[in-house]
C-alpha cells in the first residue's frame, strides 16, 4: 500500500464505511479496489465517482490536481483502481501546502525550495505543496512502472515543475536532487503496511521503511542543508515512535486536521534540521 493511502485508515480504523450501493454492482470500498483483481486496473469515470459515493458519500472525493472526477476525467487524465485508496486528495493535500507555506514564510533569509516526495504516487500530494510554494521544485520517486506511466502522462497537463523518476529513492536520491543553496522540503509519506494498530494507533517505526530510516537516508544527501520534513501521521500515534521521530528535529509541531471523519484524523508532524522557524512579529 502506498503512502498516500492515509484515507483507507482513517474511516472506521481501516474499514470504510458504506453509504449505500448500487445493487447491480460491487460495494466500491478499500478491500474491493485493492483486491488483486482490480487494483491495477484502469478505472472509469463512473467507477471513481461510485467509490466516492460508497465509501464517502460524496462522488467527487477522488479530488485530484485541483479538479473533481469529471474535470481531470474530461482532460484526459486516468488512474488505477488503486489510486482511489492511495492518493492524497485536494483537501488534505491543501492543508498541508498551506501548512508548509507557513512555515517556510518564516525560515532566515530568502532561500531557494526544493520539494522531495520519496513515495510519489499520483503525485497530488506534492502538487499540492507546489501550488503553495509556486517558485519551487518538485522531484518524486515511483517504483511501480504503470503508476508511474500513468502519473507521468497526468501532470505533464499540469505545467508543474516535477521531476518524476522511475525507481526507489535509496537508489535515485543522490543523482536527482536540488542544488546544494536550497531549503528542502521532504513529504514523508511511506507505505503503512502493518504500522496501524486498532489501540495504540499509527508506529511510526513500523511504516516500510520506518521513519527514521527515511530521515537518515535523506541526511547522508542533504546533511548539510536546511530541511523541513513532512511526516503524514494520525491524530492517534504509538507515543514512543513519535517521541523519537520528534527527537530527531530541531524543531516540531504536530498539526491534526478535521476533515469530519468518525475515527482518526489525518495530520502532520511538521520537523527541521539546521534551521527553525522564526517567530512573528
Amino acid at each position: 500500500m502506498s503512502g498516500e493511502a492515509w484515507q483507507s485508515f482513517v474511516i472506521n480504523g481501516g474499514r470504510m464505511a458504506s453509504q449505500g450501493s448500487d445493487r447491480s454492482a460491487p460495494k466500491y470500498d478499500r478491500d474491493f479496489l485493492l483486491s488483486p483483481a482490480k487494483r491495477n486496473e484502469l478505472i472509469e469515470l463512473w467507477e471513481v465517482e461510485k467509490f466516492g459515493r460508497d465509501s464517502f458519500g460524496d462522488p467527487d472525493h477522488v479530488h485530484l490536481y485541483g479538479m473533481p472526477p469529471k474535470e481531470w476525467w474530461g482532460r484526459g487524465m486516468r488512474i488505477l483502481a488503486r489510486t482511489c485508496i492511495e492518493a492524497v486528495n485536494d483537501p488534505f493535500g491543501d492543508a498541508i501546502g498551506a501548512d508548509v507555506a507557513k512555515v517556510i514564510a518564516q525560515a532566515p533569509g530568502l532561500p531557494a525550495i526544493g520539494v522531495v516526495d520519496p513515495f510519489a504516487g499520483s503525485c497530488n500530494g506534492l502538487y499540492a505543496i507546489l501550488r503553495h510554494l509556486p517558485a519551487a521544485k518538485g522531484i518524486g520517486f515511483e517504483i511501480q512502472q504503470a503508476v508511474f506511466d500513468l502519473t507521468t502522462r497526468n501532470i505533464a497537463q499540469l505545467n508543474v515543475p516535477i521531476d518524476l523518476v522511475l525507481g526507489s529513492y535509496k537508489v535515485h536520491l543522490a543523482s536527482h536532487r536540488h542544488p546544494r543553496d536550497h531549503l528542502i522540503v521532504t513529504l514523508l509519506a511511506p507505505p503503512w503496511g502493518d504500522a496501524l494498530h486498532p489501540v495504540t494507533g499509527l508506529h511510526l517505526d513500523r511504516t516500510k521503511p520506518p521513519i527514521l530510516e527515511i530521515v537518515r537516508d535523506f541526511e547522508k544527501v542533504y546533511g548539510s542543508q536546511p530541511v523541513l520534513y513532512v511526516t503524514q501521521v494520525l491524530s492517534l500515534n504509538e507515543p514512543a515512535a513519535l517521541k523519537a521521530v520528534e527527537s530527531a528535529f530541531d524543531w516540531t509541531d504536530l498539526r491534526v486536521y478535521n476533515f469530519n471523519f468518525p475515527r482518526w484524523q489525518p495530520g502532520i508532524l511538521l520537523g527541521t534540521r539546521r534551521w527553525s522557524p522564526q517567530a512573528g512579529p
